[in-house]
């Protein structure tokens, strides 16, 4: 996977929280934005079930995390 640069801006409180973190964390900065990133990518593009918890595509209207042969029953959120 490839990494870029970007640029942009944020708020002076956000960026002194940013770096404490990142410090009290060990990490990079860039490994926190990108990290937070994720989080919320993947909250756009999933739901989660609310019978068995797992995190499904948004394409998918029921959930179908097979468990001993039987699938879950849970449905997707209307949006």
């Amino acid at each position: 996977m490839a990494k870029i640069g970007k640029t942009f801006t944020i708020d002076i409180d956000i960026y002194i929280w940013l770096e404490q973190h990142a410090k009290d964390m060990n990490r990079k900065v860039s490994f926190i934005v990108n990290q937070a990133l994720r989080e919320i990518k993947r909250s756009i593009e999933t739901w989660k079930c609310s019978v068995c918890g797992m995190h499904n595509n948004k394409e998918n209207k029921s959930c179908f995390l097979l468990t001993d042969g039987v699938f879950c029953e849970g449905v997707a959120p209307k949006t």
